[in-house]
């Protein structure tokens, strides 16, 4: 009987000892992986970064860190780092050799150089950049599962260029220097036919003319572009033919001002 407990005490020590080992044992990196993409999921990005990263300090080359670069990439993008986000989604599609997962970065690095772009009222170089960015995408990928939001995104872009323009063009007509306000006016209305600007820029050439004392070569543009109008501009430019055709007046300033 004796005996019986002495094997029965070491049986418990050892087994116990093994369980206390294990749980000392640090976590794979399997473990990890599994860890950090839960935290993702549930949009805790700071956390969820931690432990990719903690991947890439002690693996490099496998499959596992590759994955953990394209959900780093994630896990900036939702901490809104998005230098950070664009380096990981790239580094993830230089060297994975699945498509759709590439595709999935290659959108994602195009949502980043989106978000990284300025108010119209600012320098637009990186606006320039990011539909030169997503206009490759398309390129690579024509027929996208994200081609509507890709397409919105452009649009957005394009339109906050011309408005940039359509507002300057608007500037230099307060101060009366009204060749650069047709230059600015002319950028919209060659290059940005398809945003909402494009109509408003030919209104505002129009008025510009008349601002010029030039009422015959306000009338001679809308003769020559009225078929370009929308049924809206055409009323609007009507409009300002009739009203505007002896002075501007008070309305007038208000137009230019407001």
């Amino acid at each position: 009987m004796f005996i019986r407990l002495i094997i029965l005490f070491i049986f418990i020590f050892t087994n116990g000892c093994s369980s206390i080992n294990l749980k000392n044992e640090p976590a794979s990196n399997d473990i990890i992986f599994l860890k950090a993409k839960s935290f993702l999921d549930n949009n805790k990005f700071e956390k969820a970064k931690s432990n990719f990263l903690q991947i890439l300090d002690s693996e490099k080359g496998s499959e596992l860190a590759l994955l953990s670069h394209l959900y780093l990439g994630y896990s900036y993008y939702g901490l809104k780092n998005y230098d950070e986000s664009i380096y990981n989604f790239n580094y993830y599609s230089m060297f994975s050799k699945d498509i759709m997962k590439i595709e999935d970065s290659q959108f994602m690095k195009s949502k980043c150089v989106y978000k990284m772009t300025l108010p119209f009222k600012n320098d637009q170089t990186q606006t320039f950049l990011a539909i030169s960015t997503i206009q490759e995408f398309l390129d690579n990928f024509p027929t996208s599962k994200y081609g509507y939001e890709i397409n919105t995104m452009i649009t957005s872009l394009r339109n906050k260029i011309s408005k940039k323009y359509y507002e300057t063009g608007r500037l230099y007509m307060k101060m009366k220097s009204y060749n650069a306000a047709k230059y600015y006016f002319d950028l919209v209305i060659d290059d940005y036919y398809d945003t909402k600007y494009y109509n408003e820029a030919k209104i505002s050439y129009i008025f510009n003319y008349i601002l010029m004392d030039d009422y015959e070569g306000a009338v001679i543009y809308y003769n020559e572009n009225k078929d370009s109008f929308d049924f809206e501009a055409k009323e609007e430019a009507n409009y300002i033919l009739s009203k505007y055709k002896h002075k501007i007046g008070l309305s007038g300033y208000y137009r230019l001002y407001r």
